[in-house]
């Protein structure tokens, strides 16, 4: 893996193809997506997935640096899908702490007294690496974003489907197509895809996949009684729904600044892209590449 200059990049495995600038926009390329990626058992299948309808898979992965380690397994994952299925995926490394300060972090103690649950860390932590992909694609000229969400991990509240449907939105602003098109998988059958290719399965308790994927000490946490006990976690729909509305508007905040102090024109880049996209016409995300 390489190391980088970027602010926020901490590894990368390749350079990126093109570098953006004042009034210099990277082309778009419907035959690729970026995934994000932990290396576990749902964004494993759905990076094996989505090599078969994409000539290139860009991987990415997030570090909120509040009780998140061991990404050397996601790394030991990319190289053996790499290695297995031929050099299809790009992977990279990203911290988004001072996006998740900004979201959540640093008003964490009046935002929980505004909603009263401890949702808000999670789904602020998710919201930030979901608006660090949205750059992502702008930045590479990637034209879809998905990740491993998935029916049977749907208790937990970024995964759900209404958190999902408002991501979407948030997404589409920005001139990305975001899906989940492997949402109703059965795991099982993302477990077996898996297999077939002789991947690390990792080590096996209940329905889990230990040490294939970096730890959020956080979520173990917060999530411990329903994987032990299938106690799920109740979340208020209202409160989430205005929860990722709120947090929208400062991530959408963030974007802006974030290509403000690179010298690009957001609005500019946006209407290039949506120029490149009605030029390109409808794709679905799971329309084979040619």
């Amino acid at each position: 893996m390489l190391k980088t200059q970027h602010s926020d990049v901490l590894t990368e495995s390749e350079p990126p193809s093109e570098l953006m600038g004042p009034g210099r926009y990277p082309r778009l390329k419907s035959k690729e997506i970026t995934l994000m990626f932990s290396g576990g058992i749902d964004s494993t299948a759905s990076a094996i997935k989505m090599s078969d309808h994409y000539d290139r898979v860009h991987l990415v992965t997030y570090k909120n640096g509040y009780g998140h380690y061991h990404f050397d397994r996601t790394t030991k994952r990319v190289e053996e899908l790499n290695d297995k299925l031929g050099n299809r995926f790009r992977y990279t490394l990203i911290s988004t702490k001072s996006y998740f300060d900004q979201i959540l972090v640093n008003n964490v103690l009046r935002d929980y007294k505004k909603y009263r649950s401890g949702f808000i860390w999670f789904m602020g932590c998710k919201m930030a690496m979901h608006m660090r992909s949205a750059i992502y694609c702008l930045e590479n000229g990637v034209r879809f974003m998905t990740d491993g969400s998935n029916m049977d991990t749907e208790e937990m509240v970024e995964q759900s489907l209404m958190s999902l449907s408002m991501i979407q939105h948030f997404y589409e602003d920005l001139t990305v197509e975001f899906g989940t098109p492997v949402y109703d998988v059965k795991r099982s059958d993302s477990k077996n895809l898996i297999r077939e290719l002789n991947l690390n399965m990792g080590i096996e308790v209940l329905d889990r996949h230990l040490c294939i994927q970096p730890t959020c000490l956080a979520g173990e946490l917060y999530y411990m009684p329903y994987l032990l006990f299938n106690k799920r976690v109740k979340h208020d729909e209202y409160d989430v729904a205005r929860f990722i509305k709120e947090k929208s508007e400062v991530a959408r905040a963030i974007v802006n600044e974030y290509f403000a102090q690179k010298g690009v024109d957001l609005d500019e880049l946006l209407q290039d892209r949506k120029q490149q996209l009605e030029e390109a016409g409808p794709r679905n995300q799971y329309q084979e590449a040619s």
